[in-house]
């Protein structure tokens, strides 16, 4: 909407005041999705997940993306849950 002009069509037929504040919301959206992006980065490869996926999204969707990306568990993380259940089936077997 910011970038077409369909004249007679009232959804593009905008003052140039609200073009170009369309035109700056969506650069500062744009670019604050961008600077997650390359976060994202370094969120994926820590979890395992693949980089190229989150990148994209991230920088298309934004904010919620890479909330949803740290809120996966750290392959370090994964490997302590791991063996603490490893070492709880082996307190168990014991008791038995």
């Amino acid at each position: 909407m910011a970038f077409v002009e369909y004249p007679g069509f009232p959804l593009t037929n905008l003052p140039t005041i609200a073009r170009e504040c369309l035109r700056g919301g969506l650069a500062t959206v744009y670019s604050i999705n961008a600077v997650l992006a390359v976060m994202t980065i370094f969120k994926a490869t820590e979890r395992g997940q693949p980089v190229a996926l989150w990148i994209s999204k991230t920088f298309v969707v934004g904010g919620l993306a890479f909330d949803q990306l740290t809120q996966l568990p750290t392959l370090e993380e994964i490997e302590v849950a791991k063996s603490l259940n490893g070492m709880q089936g082996r307190k168990n077997r014991r008791g038995k």
